[in-house]
This record gives structure tokens, C-alpha cells and sequence, in this order.
């Protein structure tokens, strides 16, 4: 069972009308004076303030000795990094929020802490109560129309003292007329972005910008993960742009199609770029795995590491490619669409309807990959066949992500199973295709070529398994019940 970590830190937009005394405080015998510090950042934008009405912020602590930068990504993820210019980590962290606009200094802050520690009768510190004001002064020219020319916060953070003390500070505090706010700058003070009409709540309209919005920060969120090369990265933003693509198609007479159709193809081909890497990166791991299982004595000049290297270079060259898109014009011009799509999606009339409107899109996306894997099963053995079973792959996985955004989740399960299935079929009748090729290469290379036709021998039963197991998951998916929400 998980556990929830208690909250040891409150932040509050305003300060205290007079000193906090300790009556009525758990355990605190006095407040004392701990100094104040004053401090001046500037803060790096681009010209129009992107990161920053993304929720973001990246700044530079004047005078600080190494060029000391503290970054806030818009979930509240906190970096840091030094040098005379923005280091490149913390840079690409944020290319995606920014659209790869030129960063320049475009606040100065200037803050005034107060600190003062709350103890007990035996001079321990049981909590930390900090008060700031700031000002933030716009740079290269005058302030504009909502620029914000200063705020104020205070902290508590709790060390020694228990829960009740923060609870007794917080119903002080909100007494006095503070209000709890993220603990993160207020950036939505420094920018005010047109709010987009809602749809109406518990609609299909709702469900479907809600969904938006998840996916659309999600790949912005995966970007610099991407350019970072990290784990699984480039996996999980070509799941978050089939999702987004899928969305689109699947809920097409949701939204007027002028601009939503265009961003669907766009969102295709930016998962044609992620795929490629991502493909070398799967076949890459999955032939190591299953040639490290062969006996040794058939293992002829160790064809693991053959393949680890032929794979690791495929995964380079894909994820370079990768890198340049994402520096591309295209790139951030499909951000900015995927972003104003979600920010405020153009739907139809018919968007309005509530859960009945829902059950039909499952419906139908349900229909539809049951047609296609029928089509595909009833084929012979053979291209025909593989290219329909892709399709019927595909159709599988747009039904699982409608199901997600409607809130199916057991129809989405189903549809995953299918989804993955057919994936493992098509996983082993592309190693089989290429084998022969890698085969060709190793022996080229002066290798033993052995191994290499006992992985290839091994393809078809592994494929022919799985397809094996796409009827039963059918069966099980096709359930007019899981269609029906609650």
C-alpha cells in the first residue's frame, strides 16, 4: 500500500496584518527575529513572456558568484545550473514552452525576506515563518498592461513541530485574509491569456478538452526529456502524439474540422520521426534479449554484442534525426497549434451532449476494430494479411484511447490487450525481414552468421503465438457492456 507524504510546507499569497504571537500556537514558547536578506534575480524570457504564461521560470541570481540559474518547469520541477549563459540542460528543458524563441533578460526582481523562527521553551525550532515582498520590474521598456509591479508571500515551513502547529498557522493566516497558493512564482499575475469559453461540464466536450489539455502538456513536458536522450522518452511522446492524433480523428464530428485535421497530419509525422528511433530502440532490445538466451555453444562470436552495437548506432543516427526536427519551424509551429487546439478546442454543437454522445464514439471506435481484425484474420498468410493486421492494430489503439477519454477504462484495457498482441505478432515478423540483413552484415564484418539464422528460425512460431491470442482478446473486448459508462 502506498503512503502520502504529510505536508511540512504552506504558501500563501499576502503577509500577516501584525507579528505572529505564540498564544494559541502548539508548543511554541516564542517567535524570534532571524534577520532578512535581500536578493535580486533577473528573469529570462522570450520577448512575448512564453515560459512564463506557460507557468514557468528561469532566473539568474545577480551577482552570484559561477552564474548560478534556478529554472521552474510548469509542474513546479525545480533545476539548476551555472554558467555565463543558460546552460544548455536547462535550456532544452524549456525550447518546447518557449518555441525555440532567443531568451533575453526581461525582469529584474528584487526581494525582501524576513525570516523568524517559532521555538519552544526548550529553544528548539519547531517551524520557520518566512515573509516576502517583491517587485518585479519589466526590462527594455516600460511596464505594459498586465506586468505585475509586485507581490508579497509568506511561508511556514514545519521542522520540528507537528501537523496541528501548521494547521493553527494556516487558520491564523487565513484568518488575516491570506490565501494558500502553489509554491511556485505567480506567474499567472504577470500574464493574462484569454479565458476560452468551457463546455459544459459532464459533456463530451469536456471530456475531450480535458484530454487535450493532459496530452498537450504532457508532450510539452516530454520535450526536453527527448533532447536529453533519457529513458523510455522518445517512447512516451510518440504514445502522447498518437493519443493527441487519435483524439482528433476518433471525436472528428466533436470538433469543426478547419485546423484540427491539419494538426492530426502533422502529429502523424511527427510520430514517423519518433518512430523511427523508437523502433530501433525496441528490435535493438529485443533481439539482445533473445540471442542472449541462446546456448553458448551455438552463440558463434557472441552475437549480443554484434547486435547491441548495430542497434546502439541505428538508435543514434534515428535520434539525431529526432533532435533536428525538434529544433525545426515545423516543430513549433505544431506545438503552438496542438496548444491553442487544447487551450480552446472548436467544437461543434453536438459537443454539448453528455454521456450518450460518449457511449456512441466507443461504440463506434469498438465496431470499427472489430471489423478490421475480422478482415484481417479471415486473410491467408502473407503480406495482404500483415498489412491488415497493422491496421486492425491501429484501429485497436485509437479505440483504447477514446475509451481513456471517455473514462472507459475496462473497454481501454481490453483494447490494450489486443493492441500489444497484434504488436508482438508484428514485432516478430519484422525481426524475421531483417534478420537475413543483419545476417549478411555480420558475416560481412568477419562474424559467424550462425546465431543469427536460429534467431531468424525462431521469428514465425513467436509471431504465429500471438496471433494465436488476437481472437480470445477480441472476444473479450467486443462486450456491448463496456461501452456503456457510468
Amino acid at each position: 500500500m502506498g503512503t502520502v507524504a504529510a505536508v511540512r510546507v504552506r504558501t500563501y499569497q499576502g503577509l500577516p496584518s501584525e507579528p505572529v504571537r505564540p498564544r494559541g500556537l502548539p508548543r511554541v514558547a516564542e517567535v524570534v527575529p532571524a534577520g532578512t536578506a535581500e536578493s535580486v534575480r533577473l528573469c529570462w524570457d522570450t520577448t512575448d513572456l512564453r515560459l512564463l504564461a506557460h507557468g514557468g521560470a528561469l532566473e539568474r541570481r545577480q551577482g552570484a558568484a559561477g552564474g548560478a540559474w534556478q529554472l521552474t518547469l510548469p509542474d513546479g520541477t525545480e533545476l539548476s545550473g551555472t554558467g555565463a549563459t543558460v546552460p544548455a540542460e536547462l535550456h532544452d528543458r524549456i525550447r518546447s514552452y518557449t518555441g525555440g524563441r532567443p531568451l533575453h533578460p526581461v525582469l529584474r526582481i528584487s526581494s525582501h525576506r524576513a525570516r523568524s523562527l517559532l521555538r519552544d521553551h526548550h529553544g528548539r525550532t519547531l517551524a520557520e515563518l518566512d515573509r516576502t515582498e517583491v517587485v518585479a520590474q519589466p526590462l527594455g521598456g516600460p511596464p505594459g498592461p498586465g506586468r505585475l509591479a509586485g507581490w508579497t508571500r509568506t511561508e511556514v515551513c514545519l521542522l520540528r513541530g507537528r501537523p496541528r502547529l501548521l494547521a493553527a498557522l494556516d487558520g491564523r493566516l487565513r484568518a488575516d485574509g491570506l490565501t494558500e497558493v502553489p509554491a511556485t512564482v505567480p506567474q499567472a499575475v504577470l500574464v493574462h491569456p484569454a479565458t476560452p469559453s468551457a463546455p459544459a461540464p459532464g459533456s463530451a466536450g469536456a471530456a475531450l478538452a480535458a484530454y487535450l489539455r493532459r496530452q498537450c502538456a504532457q508532450l510539452l513536458a516530454l520535450d526536453g526529456a527527448v533532447r536529453r536522450d533519457e529513458a523510455d522518452s522518445v517512447h512516451q511522446m510518440r504514445v502522447c502524439a498518437r493519443r493527441l492524433r487519435s483524439s482528433i480523428t476518433s471525436c472528428r464530428n466533436l470538433l469543426r474540422q478547419r485546423g484540427a485535421a491539419e494538426i492530426a497530419v502533422e502529429l502523424r509525422w511527427l510520430g514517423q520521426v519518433l518512430g523511427a528511433a523508437r523502433d530501433a530502440e525496441t528490435t535493438g532490445q529485443r533481439l539482445v534479449a533473445a540471442a542472449e538466451q541462446l546456448p553458448p555453444e551455438l552463440a558463434l562470436d557472441s552475437p549480443a554484442v554484434g547486435l547491441a552495437e548495430r542497434f546502439r548506432q541505428r538508435y543514434a543516427a534515428a535520434h539525431h534525426e529526432v533532435r533536428e526536427v525538434l529544433d525545426s519551424e515545423r516543430y513549433f509551429t505544431l506545438l503552438a497549434a496542438v496548444e491553442q487546439l487544447a487551450a480552446d478546442p472548436p467544437l461543434r454543437r453536438r459537443a454539448g451532449r453528455g454521456r450518450t454522445e460518449l457511449e456512441r464514439l466507443l461504440r463506434r471506435e469498438q465496431r470499427r476494430t472489430g471489423r478490421r481484425l475480422d478482415r484481417a484474420l479471415a486473410l491467408d498468410e502473407g503480406p495482404a494479411r500483415d498489412e491488415a493486421l497493422h491496421a486492425a492494430r491501429k484501429a485497436a489503439k485509437r479505440a483504447r484511447y477514446t475509451a481513456e477519454l471517455a473514462g472507459a477504462k475496462p473497454l481501454a484495457r481490453r483494447m490494450r490487450t489486443i493492441q500489444e498482441t497484434l504488436g508482438s505478432y508484428q514485432d516478430a515478423m519484422v525481426a524475421e525481414h531483417l534478420l537475413p540483413t543483419l545476417a549478411a552484415e555480420a558475416h560481412a564484418a568477419g562474424a559467424n552468421p550462425f546465431a543469427y539464422g536460429l534467431l531468424h528460425a525462431a521469428q514465425r512460431p513467436l509471431a504465429r503465438a500471438a496471433l494465436a491470442a488476437a481472437r480470445p482478446a477480441w472476444q473479450r473486448a467486443r462486450k456491448k457492456g463496456l461501452c456503456r459508462l457510468r
